[in-house]
């Protein structure tokens, strides 16, 4: 996983660079896009494989930490929403995604500008900040009718919505959303229902005796098995997406690693029965 991680890391810059020089200025922003993407779920998988992990040794890390990866394979399910949404036409829908991405980020700094502006001590940041605005201003087409009315660029939809959009990737954003989202998403936002997943491991030291060291013998590994290995799947699908979309050569690899988690991971079986079969056997 590590070197797969990596190569589509390096080949999306060498791609990049590439269509710098060539000045295919939306090939590039596209490439750029989906390199922070892949960044950012190599940083999710490293982050998940430490704190509910057993190497390194460290005397810091408890077993019940492992309740915090729902909330990271939500964001992880987010990002592969989006991402496969956004590969059914890439040039288009990203520059939506990155112009509702410029509204979010003026909304906050003109709520912050607003509540802090007399501070000193937040000059130096809404600098900062309207730099970052401006360039994504000239970057992604944001109109002046849109600066003063910035309402004008829908936000960007969530998964619930992506998933009924009639779009090539429909039936897996549908397969996602009610075998992968739907818990994962309770968890996160700790509905009752997703709270009562964890209530065992949270009061096992209150019930003590046998019942306890059944959650902990028991009932914590299997927690861990299901929400670790979606961590590793869902970022083992975003690489699989963008290797076989620009066509960067890591298939094999890709597709023996699926092949090692279908054989421990009913999930990662259907998934890859699903869609990254047949996707990776492309290239």
């Amino acid at each position: 996983m590590d070197g797969l991680l990596f190569n589509i890391d390096q080949d999306l810059q060498r791609h990049g660079n590439q269509a710098l020089q060539r000045g295919q200025n939306d090939i590039e922003r596209c490439i750029t896009l989906v390199n922070v993407m892949v960044r950012f779920a190599r940083n999710s998988y490293n982050a998940v494989r430490y704190v509910a992990g057993n190497t390194p040794e460290d005397h810091r890390r408890n077993p019940d930490y492992v309740m915090i990866v729902p909330a990271i394979n939500r964001q992880l399910l987010d990002l592969l929403f989006s991402l496969v949404y956004m590969l059914d036409d890439l040039t288009v829908r990203s520059l939506q995604y990155q112009r509702s991405g410029w509204r979010e980020l003026d909304q906050h700094y003109q709520m912050f500008k607003t509540r802090f502006a007399n501070d000193p001590e937040w000059k130096q940041h809404f600098r900062n900040v309207k730099g970052v605005l401006d360039g994504m201003v000239r970057r992604f087409g944001i109109t002046d009718e849109e600066r003063k009315k910035p309402e004008l660029i829908p936000f960007w939809k969530t998964p619930y919505q992506l998933k009924d959009e009639q779009t090539e990737s429909r039936p897996y954003l549908r397969f996602l959303e009610k075998w992968l989202y739907g818990d994962t998403s309770a968890q996160a936002h700790l509905s009752f229902g997703g709270l009562s997943m964890v209530g065992p491991m949270l009061v096992a030291d209150l019930i003590g005796g046998e019942r306890e060291d059944w959650v902990r013998k028991r009932i914590i590994l299997q927690y861990h098995f299901m929400h670790f290995s979606r961590t590793a799947i869902i970022t083992l699908a975003i690489a699989s997406e963008i290797d076989a979309h620009f066509r960067l050569g890591n298939s094999s690899a890709a597709s023996y690693l699926w092949s090692i988690f279908a054989e421990y991971c009913a999930e990662a079986k259907d998934m890859f029965d699903h869609r990254y079969g047949a996707l990776l056997a492309q290239n």
